[in-house]
């Protein structure tokens, strides 16, 4: 069996077990993902300051993770807060002042199914009460508040609220599962059909491997050539805006912890994927543009230039993962096993980058104007549409699926994951890794056949 046929049959292989995986762990829409919103009926007689404080297992309380409702006293009114339901840890914070309130009903909602509690049942549900006291008259419940810090944390019987929220969940993931199943076959399918044209390119990597690493080595060391500092503005750049975003954000907005943990720390673990991707992006559409004088060589394998540029970049992305290792150990994260992961995440960036490269240094060479419109649209609208310096639990539960849709949103995230909060990447995020390879294959598949398409037509233009 030669070497096509076994690379043929790894596929169908994968393919078949990104099947299997897709009906095993079908959780695309995800209960957890979704938000909860918790309405208090209550009559109080002064102003009442409701606050929501929640947390996912491993993490602590905070400000920034808290919602709250002022209600001014004197009649029977409601409050909604509303906070992401997947919450291990959630905290009632029922005044900020001594006060006592009268609670009549209460309810939660998520995705549409709402659950109603009596007096009774919500009374029975708070527990590990700090300065305060309840008690049911008359079929309301009545809370004393003591002190100024007065709080219970609220204990919702997630397997008996399952069988009320889920009810369409079970049918929505089979369905979603199915259309999954259906698209990563059909693309399977096409792929083996066009096999030989889709490797032809990563063939032609392969055979040009030392000469493509050499000129990989060469293009990062001549980027600066001829300045006074040379290399060493690569790096000033990237440090210069992680030191504008620190003072604007945590100095200028006095922002506080996002997730659990500083906002340098947060901030530098998701932005240095970032500047790999925009770095190799920026390269790599520039590539034959760049080296058009080795474009016009009959002789020389143009198929290289994007992959030169996009492996350039990882000199650079190296440095500054070893740089957020060290600020983070600085500030008390110290390194675990997770950061392995490391390596997969950057083999993500990499071969996303390269299909996007493909795609951009083809069409640049006959439409310059992409240029323009990757920097402004691609990479400075795309930073921001990406969890680099925000939470994405401020989202709404579906909007927050859309933003995950972002390949960059994965790649952030899994950084974060093996750097700070030590999750593996196959620990609630088996869909969403299946998600990105299918939508990093479909893009270095349409980029690499439009770049071989194109290819003859590259050295008349340049």
């Amino acid at each position: 069996m030669n070497k096509k046929n076994i690379l043929k049959i790894s596929f169908l292989i994968i393919a078949l077990i990104f099947n299997f995986l897709i009906f095993k762990f079908g959780e695309f829409n995800n209960l957890e993902n979704e938000d909860a919103t918790l309405t208090i009926s209550f009559y109080s007689d002064s102003q009442t300051d409701f606050q929501v404080y929640y947390a996912s297992e491993g993490r602590d309380l905070s400000e920034e993770a808290s919602v709250s409702a002022s209600v001014k006293g004197g009649s029977e009114t409601a409050v909604n807060l509303v906070f992401p339901y997947g919450s291990s840890i959630v905290r009632l914070d029922p005044s900020k002042s001594i006060s006592k309130v009268e609670i009549t009903a209460a309810s939660l909602e998520v995705s549409g199914k709402k659950t109603d509690f009596s007096p009774e049942e919500f009374g029975n549900m708070l527990s590990e009460c700090t300065d305060m006291e309840k008690s049911i008259e008359d079929g309301k419940l009545i809370i004393n508040t003591l002190s100024e810090d007065s709080h219970a944390y609220i204990n919702f019987d997630k397997e008996k609220l399952g069988t009320v929220f889920a009810q369409d969940y079970k049918t929505r993931n089979m369905i979603i599962s199915i259309i999954l199943c259906l698209v990563i076959d059909i693309i399977a399918l096409y792929a083996l059909k066009h096999f030989d044209a889709l490797i032809d390119v990563p063939s032609e990597i392969y055979r040009n491997r030392k000469m493509a690493m050499t000129l990989s080595k060469n293009d990062f060391k001549t980027k600066y050539a001829g300045s006074y500092l040379g290399i060493i503005w690569a790096f000033i750049q990237p440090v210069t805006t992680i030191l504008v975003y620190w003072f604007v954000f945590q100095v200028g907005f006095r922002s506080g912890n996002v997730k659990g943990v500083p906002f340098v720390v947060y901030l530098v673990s998701g932005i240095v994927p970032w500047f790999y991707f925009s770095d190799a992006l920026n390269g790599g559409t520039a590539a034959l543009t760049e080296y058009s004088y080795l474009v016009k060589k009959v002789v020389f394998n143009i198929d290289i230039l994007p992959f030169i540029k996009v492996v350039s970049a990882i000199f650079v992305h190296i440095f500054f993962i070893v740089f957020s290792v060290i600020l983070e150990i600085a500030c008390g994260y110290y390194p675990s096993i997770h950061m392995i992961q490391l390596i997969y995440y950057i083999i993500c960036s990499f071969i996303f980058s390269l299909g996007l490269s493909y795609l951009t240094s083809a069409i640049v060479v006959f439409f310059r104007d992409l240029t323009q419109f990757i920097n402004i649209f691609v990479l400075q609208v795309g930073m921001w549409l990406t969890p680099i310096m925000w939470d994405e639990n401020m989202l709404p539960g579906f909007l927050r699926t859309i933003f995950k849709l972002n390949p960059m949103f994965y790649i952030v995230d899994g950084f974060r994951d093996s750097m700070i909060y030590k999750k593996w990447v196959w620990d609630g995020k088996i869909l969403w890794t299946i998600y990105f390879w299918v939508f990093t294959f479909l893009v270095f598949g349409l980029g690499t056949k439009i770049f071989r398409r194109l290819k003859i037509h590259f050295a008349d233009v340049l």
